[in-house]
Formats: C-alpha cells, sequence, structure tokens
C-alpha cells in the first residue's frame, strides 16, 4: 500500500525475548500443544522459536496494515508504521471525527488478528498433532486470538477504547466522548499494573504504563 514499515531498535530486544519465552515452556490448550519447548532437538527448537516471534510481529504489522486500508480507503494518508516492543503504531495524518469511520478503523485491526488466528488454527488442525509445523501454527493462531482480545479491551488508546470513543461520539460532542474513553483506559491501565505487579509479567506493566501515559496524553 505504499506505507513505509518502521522497526524500532527496542524490536530487536522483544523478538530475542519472545523467541527465549516461547521455547522454554510448553502445556495442553484445547487438546494440543501451546508453545515450542517440546520441540526436540534443541536447535531445531530454537530455530521455530526465531520463526514464530519474527512471524507473530509480521502478524502486528498485518494488524496495523489492516487500520491502515480503512484509513487509505477513505482518504486519510498515513505517514508509516512502526513496530516497537509493544507492538505496533499507525501514524495518521488525520485522527478520523467521523463516528462511523472511526468504529470501522478500530475493528479492522483486530478483525486481521481473528481472520490469522483462525486460518492458523485451522491450518494447525489439518496437519495433526505432534509436527513442528503443527505446534508452531497452533501457537501462532493462540497468539494471535490473544491479540485481538486484548486489543478490543475498552483502555483507550488501544483499539477497544477507540471503539468506545467512537461510541461515545455518537452521544456526545466529540472531545467528551475522547475524555470519557480517556477515563476509562486510565481505570483498565491501572488494573492491569496491579495484575501485572502480583503476576510479576512486567510486559503487563509496560503496557500498562504506555496505555495510562497514551490516555493521559
Amino acid at each position: 500500500m505504499g506505507i513505509p514499515v518502521r522497526l524500532h531498535w527496542t524490536f530487536l530486544l522483544v523478538v530475542l525475548y519472545i523467541a527465549w519465552a516461547f521455547a522454554s515452556f510448553s502445556q495442553q490448550v484445547l487438546g494440543r500443544t501451546y508453545g515450542l519447548g517440546s520441540i526436540e532437538p534443541a536447535s531445531l527448537r530454537w530455530t521455530y522459536s526465531l520463526v514464530f516471534a519474527v512471524v507473530l510481529f509480521a502478524c502486528v504489522a498485518l494488524h496495523e496494515l489492516g487500520h491502515s486500508y480503512i484509513a487509505r480507503k477513505n482518504g486519510i494518508n498515513i505517514h508509516s508504521i512502526t513496530l516497537y516492543f509493544f507492538g505496533g503504531v499507525s501514524a495518521l495524518e488525520e485522527i478520523p471525527r467521523n463516528p462511523r469511520l472511526e468504529l470501522q478503523m478500530a475493528f479492522a485491526g483486530p478483525a486481521v488478528s481473528g481472520v490469522i488466528g483462525s486460518v492458523s488454527l485451522i491450518l494447525a488442525s489439518l496437519l495433526g498433532e505432534g509436527s513442528a509445523v503443527a505446534i508452531m501454527l497452533w501457537t501462532l493462531g493462540l497468539m494471535n486470538i490473544i491479540l485481538m482480545i486484548f486489543n478490543l479491551i475498552p483502555a483507550f488508546p488501544m483499539d477497544g477504547g477507540r471503539l468506545l470513543r467512537a461510541w461515545f461520539a455518537t452521544r456526545m460532542p466529540y472531545v467528551k466522548a475522547t475524555r470519557n474513553a480517556a477515563s476509562i483506559g486510565k481505570m483498565f491501565a491501572i488494573l492491569m499494573f496491579v495484575l501485572g505487579l502480583f503476576s510479576f509479567n512486567f510486559i503487563l506493566l509496560f503496557v500498562a504504563f504506555f496505555v495510562y501515559v497514551g490516555a493521559s496524553e
């Protein structure tokens, strides 16, 4: 679509972290293996884990391109997409002030993640249990479904928060709708921070921090 996709330097760190994290565990989810820790030998496991991490962020880029496609289709220019350690960010030339358009744009990203996740799970099921490719596809599918659900949390400025703002904007002025969505976003950020603190989940702590700062801005 002619949109530059850029990699922030933190992206390299998180790719290595995700590769290590998914190579270090394996468990049964919905009757199939989730996580790449059971793949042997170790050299094959680490190769698949690194490929998995890169493909996962390619899925994040496609998620952002879902937003961008709807924006471009409606005449809004996209300067770039940047992949950070916590996900992707599309740099829009302007924020749509049409609630219906914002609903479409906000939902497009999670919809792409849902489609990728569903296709990956179906392909994994067709391949059968046990092979390294099937395990990777099943794990990738579940991660995309989780990404879809997580992004639909009504925590502005995440996708779910933008959906909430668009819904508010059909009932009140846009500025008030933004303030209400941002306030709810900060509440969710505080909740995520508390959960991250008690579960020692540093990724959740980082996400909570950026959601809070984004909502405040």
